[in-house]
């Protein structure tokens, strides 16, 4: 045996796919065998680290098309200073590894149906589920501490390289490498396990020895059937009773000075007025349904039943109870809701990509009905709407993502409303949370916001999400605009797929109000894009 990692730690409590009523955990160990140095034929450099293990999936029998078995399962490695949201910041998984169906399901290939004409062949819900294995193996991987999340694509839609198809799907089998297995029988959220590669230096840091590092035995299971859709939204209105009067919902502006007229607990109506909102609309318009069910989009939103957002409240702490500590930062009588919104700052003239370094992000208030609604809502709530309302904050975190060692910066607009109530009662709390949750220091400033436009976001509690701009209505730089702005063409002028005008809108943070405000408090530093 030849693992030069340390063994994994008792560790962050994750909210992605809660694996309640799942049967089968497999146990991991260190496995023997390991080769004396690993360094991969292709990867040219110094020696790497590499995982593997087995996995276990417990459910359904997989489809069949074109004489092959639909889906793989999937394993996303996520640096744990870069991990997804709700937890994190990170955008893109560390490394992807995938098992096949082919390979999964080879043991129980005689129970499943080819048709000779190779069209698709589903089991019917009443068939008994299957519990089989397979071996798997994700590398080369650099120094650090990871987890392991993963899902089976049971429908065969999964494509890493698209926002529009790049997560797990209703339906689709959803797990990881788990610690908590007997906690998580009894309904709690999973513990994934930290997994460390690389020795551990004098400064915190790891570093891949030259014999690299690998860890095996990393069991891995998929056994929950994940029950929603995808957030699949569009910005359908804008509610602005600020000065500002926005009307376009797909391309609403905030100066970077903004400043609430009122921020109060005392006055729930008063501040959701001062707030700027966006009503998302599930699913896309009437008139676009159509086109946007087709290839290539092939979006859910053709079915028999209608769209929804999603309602539910959010574990904070991670405790596994849901109760009055599980509140936004800014008010300990709001309580933090699913689906969360997020706008994120965009690379410049890019919209499909968020900027990557700082990472720019405004968390908006996520609101059920209305803010005294949401003050109410009950630890069970469990609602299916056909809209969400989410209200920009004036604040932003801005963060180096592949660097842990630099500090983030929390900016906010102001320090108080214009009715001179605080706008964070309890900095140090606030700072101590984002510390926990980004495993850094955050501090916080009182400045303009960074300037530049900026996409949406909804995330489920399960880690599924939608981004607004995405590739349903942004044409690449390889196919161009057609002159009508209703679809994308090859570079003839002549459309080869169609732009779907609805999944275009953005957040564009302006030039300030009061350019006296923003030159006494300027933007930080770390919010400024690297040169």
């Amino acid at each position: 045996m030849n693992a030069t990692s340390d063994q994994t730690t008792p560790r962050l409590r994750g909210s992605m796919l809660a694996l309640a009523g799942l049967s089968l955990f497999a146990a991991g160990a260190s496995s023997c065998g390991d080769p004396d140095v690993f360094l991969p034929s292709y990867l040219a450099g110094g020696p790497a680290g590499a995982l593997d293990g087995t996995i276990t999936y417990a459910g359904p029998l997989p489809c069949t098309e074109q004489q092959h078995i639909v889906g793989a399962a999937v394993l996303l490695v996520f640096d744990v200073n870069l991990l997804p949201p709700p937890e994190g910041l990170g955008t893109t998984a560390t490394s992807l590894g995938v098992v096949a169906g082919e390979k999964l399901f080879a043991g129980v290939r005689g129970r499943l149906t080819f048709k000779s004409d190779g069209s698709r062949w589903c089991p019917a819900a009443s068939v008994a589920p299957v519990t089989v294995t397979a071996d798997w193996a994700v590398g080369p991987l650099a120094a650090g501490v990871f987890q392991v999340r993963g899902f089976y694509d049971l429908d065969g839609n999964f494509d890493p390289g698209f926002k529009i198809q790049n997560l797990p799907t209703k339906g689709d089998i959803g797990g990881g490498a788990i610690d908590n297995a007997a906690a998580v029988l009894a309904g709690a959220a999973p513990i994934y396990r930290e997994i460390g590669l690389g020795v551990v230096q004098s400064d915190g840091s790891r570093k891949i020895p030259d014999t690299g590092s690998h860890v095996g035995g990393v069991a891995v299971t998929l056994g929950l059937p994940l029950p929603l859709e995808r957030p699949i939204f569009y910005a359908k209105g804008v509610l602005d009773e600020t000065p500002l009067k926005n009307k376009d919902p797909l391309n609403v502006k905030m100066p970077s000075d903004f400043q609430l007229a009122t921020f109060s607990t005392f006055s729930p109506a008063a501040t959701e007025s001062s707030l700027i909102r966006l009503t998302l609309a599930a699913g896309v318009p009437k008139e676009e349904v159509d086109t946007a069910a087709a290839s290539p989009f092939d979006l859910p939103v053709k079915n028999a039943t209608p769209p929804t957002i999603f309602y539910s409240r959010q574990d904070v702490n991670g405790d596994g109870v849901i109760n009055a500590v599980d509140h936004v930062p800014d008010s300990e009588q709001i309580p933090s809701l699913f689906p969360l919104s997020v706008f994120a700052k965009l690379t410049d003239k890019d919209d499909l990509n968020n900027q990557p370094n700082p990472a720019v992000v405004i968390q908006a208030l996520t609101i059920y009905q209305s803010l005294t609604a949401t003050a109410f809502a009950p630890a069970t709530l469990a609602s299916a709407e056909p809209e969400a309302i989410v209200a920009i904050r004036p604040a932003a975190l801005c963060i180096d993502p592949g660097d842990p060692s630099k500090p983030g910066v929390f900016v906010i607009s102001h320090q108080t409303d214009k009715a001179m109530n605080t706008i964070i009662p309890d900095e140090k709390a606030l700072s101590a949370a984002l510390e926990l949750q980004f495993h850094r220091k955050v501090s916080i400033v009182y400045g303009c916001l960074p300037e530049g436009r900026y996409g949406v976001n909804l995330i489920y509690g399960t880690g599924q999400a939608w981004s607004v701009p995405n590739e349903a209505g942004v044409c690449a730089a390889s196919e161009p605009q057609t002159s009508d702005g209703k679809g994308c063409s090859e570079g003839d002028g002549k459309p080869h797929r169609a732009r779907l005008l609805s999944q275009t809108g953005v957040l564009t943070i302006t030039a300030p109000g009061d350019a006296a405000y923003c030159k006494a408090h300027p933007t930080p530093a770390a919010c400024l894009a690297a040169k």
